[in-house]
């Protein structure tokens, strides 16, 4: 395989992906912004790996960070209500 044949975009998107990850750990995110926002934020890491490593077009691919942080903003509205869905 040649190096000029390698999906370079998707290698550093997953260690881009990667790398969100580690700041967000390091930087100590949840004591300064709320753990709502954080559990909406990590769904962009999460999209990048995932386009990192499968053959699925962007268009895709954006699709799941963006329905995980719908799926966690409707489970914090629920909570915040006081439904306890688990």
């Amino acid at each position: 395989m040649q190096l000029s044949e390698w999906q370079w975009n998707r290698i550093f998107a997953f260690f881009g992906g990667l790398g969100i990850l580690f700041l967000y750990s390091w930087a100590g995110l949840y004591q300064v912004v709320p753990e709502w926002a954080v559990d909406v934020l990590m769904s962009i890491p999460l999209g990048l790996c995932c386009y990192g490593f499968t053959e699925q077009p962007r268009k895709v691919i954006v699709l799941i960070p963006v329905g995980t942080a719908l799926g966690v903003g409707v489970l914090i509205l629920y909570r915040a209500s006081g439904i306890h869905l688990f």
